[in-house]
């Protein structure tokens, strides 16, 4: 998946379904979400689920960090590569690189957990040069969103303590691009239009 479609997909719908088990990965595939963002699990389960959510028009992302049984690695990337992997996230720069060598869609993400974090993400960030970047916890995205937008390209994506609509109202609003929630009831258009 190009940045483009996936760009396409996330202003569809303003909340990717952040997966952490199996029951997850059901519940996302009959939701309203076009963003599915793999954050657990193993690699043995993941060509037939990307099957599925791409019959039903959906993206698959994959954390390289968190998925077992991948290589931390450019084969590790191949392989995502090879079964449909649409987009990839890490907070590895090495990564960032391998995945646009691949042709992947890449998301860094930066952790804030304090100014020195900030700084030093923001550097590791702009020389990786990933395609989206995802601010982790997303619920303050709104309180750096004018720091990161004048140090960082962007787009961003908020994730994580993204709880309500109200939140992914805000961080929309303070300019996030698309929020990654675990909280399934906002994986349904309903609650977040």
């Amino acid at each position: 998946m190009i940045k483009q479609e996936f760009l396409r997909l996330a202003y569809q719908f303003p909340v990717a379904a952040a997966m952490k088990s199996n029951e997850d990965m059901e519940v996302a595939l009959q939701s309203d979400a076009l963003l599915l963002f793999l954050l657990k699990g193993d690699a043995f389960q993941i060509a037939p689920f990307i099957k599925e959510a791409h019959q039903r028009g959906k993206g698959v992302v994959v954390h390289m960090d968190l998925v077992s049984g991948i290589g931390k690695d450019r084969a590790g990337i191949q392989y995502l590569r090879q079964v449909g992997v649409d987009a990839i996230i890490t907070s590895r720069s090495q990564l960032v690189s391998a995945g646009r060598a691949e042709g992947l869609t890449t998301i860094q993400r930066l952790l804030l957990l304090d100014d020195s974090a900030l700084d030093n993400g923001v550097r590791s960030i702009a020389r990786a040069a990933p395609d989206i970047v995802e601010i982790l916890p997303g619920i303050i995205f709104p309180e750096v969103a004018q720091t990161l937008q004048r140090l960082l390209p962007g787009p961003f994506i908020a994730g994580g303590f993204i709880r309500t609509a109200a939140d992914v109202a805000r961080v929309q609003a303070a300019g996030s691009i698309l929020s990654s929630s675990s909280t399934y009831a906002l994986w349904r258009r309903a609650a977040v239009e």
